[in-house]
């Protein structure tokens, strides 16, 4: 009887606690276009189309994006989680915390040398970011928000030489960090780029080109890319990216998708997961997903119903639990 008692307790704590698929939230900030209203006369609010922006949570498995913030401005273009949930960016020229119910940020240090839209944060807890122009990689400490150089400035533009490339002039648009790597894309050659978060040193992942891929239209742009803990681990085992499209078989203008890839680290490719309508990204983060209230509900239930199986029997009729 107490096999099948086990039994029962495991099948509501797993009825209470099902399996997490995503071991990740991904968070980024985006522009939502609004289409006007023809009906509505011209110079009248309605009549054009107008453009907003929220901070979106994204599911990971289909690529699905819904808006979680009011409309705001001023979100940063670069974005990264750390697992006490905590959502960082990183915009002019400094640390930020935003938060993801309302999308106001916070200043969380000093205003550095370092201009950056490409910035990530380690499953470990450390801030990285790549600058604009000479291509600096910098670390961040996130409790005082104090950047500092790694390595010398240059090391992409030498790996993109050393793949093949001609008079390269990197131009690192967005940052994730997976294992014990940090991943940028390059936009000048469409690569993805591998850089040592200890030396700076940078190589080309796969081959010069190999994430110049279109899949939904006419392809625009990469934007934000953040390392995923998809087993609760501690560890980011995958990169995801966002990608954004224009105008795929429509007029100029007529329509926006905002999609997710995840990107195959073996060659630099992507799989798109899915798209957005309507929608441009720019920044891109996970963070934890939180444990759900269930999960203590059926703590609390097991641990009583646990103690009483453990009792001797007082009496032949004694009732059993469940």
């Amino acid at each position: 009887m107490k096999t099948k008692h086990a039994l029962l307790i495991g099948a509501l704590a797993a009825a209470l606690c099902p399996a997490l698929v995503n071991a990740a939230t991904l968070y980024a900030s985006g522009q939502l276009l609004v289409p006007g209203d023809p009906q509505i006369p011209p110079g009248q609010p309605g009549h054009d189309d107008s453009r907003e922006n929220y901070l979106f949570e994204i599911d990971s498995t289909t690529g699905d994006a819904t808006p979680i913030s009011p409309v705001t401005t001023g979100l940063p273009g670069a974005l990264g989680g750390t697992a006490d949930g905590t959502l960082w960016g990183w915009a002019s020229n400094g640390l930020q915390v935003v938060d993801p119910s309302t999308g106001t940020t916070t200043p969380s240090g000093p205003v550095t040398e370092f201009f950056a839209t490409g910035f990530d944060v380690t499953a470990s807890g450390v801030g990285y970011g790549i600058t604009l122009g000479d291509d600096q990689l910098f670390r961040v400490d996130l409790s005082t928000g104090v950047a500092s150089a790694v390595g010398s400035a240059g090391a992409v533009n030498a790996a993109l030489a050393t793949a093949g490339a001609v008079d390269p002039d990197a131009f690192i648009i967005s940052f994730g960090s997976v294992g014990d790597s940090l991943y940028g894309i390059d936009l000048g050659t469409n690569s993805l780029i591998e850089i040592e978060p200890a030396t700076g040193d940078a190589s080309v992942v796969g081959v010069l080109g190999a994430v110049d891929g279109v899949g939904a239209g006419i392809f625009s742009g990469y934007a934000g890319l953040t390392g995923v803990d998809e087993d609760s681990d501690g560890v980011h085992e995958s990169l995801f990216g966002v990608v954004n499209f224009i105008n795929p078989g429509g007029p100029v203008g007529s329509v926006r998708l905002g999609g997710i890839a995840r990107f195959d680290l073996s060659d630099g490719s992507w799989d798109l997961v899915g798209l957005n309508d309507n929608v441009i990204f720019f920044g891109l983060a996970s963070a934890p997903v939180p444990e759900p209230t269930s999960c203590l509900i059926a703590a609390c239930l097991a641990s009583p119903i646990a103690f009483r199986l453990r009792q001797p029997r007082t009496t032949p009729n004694h009732k059993e639990w469940l």
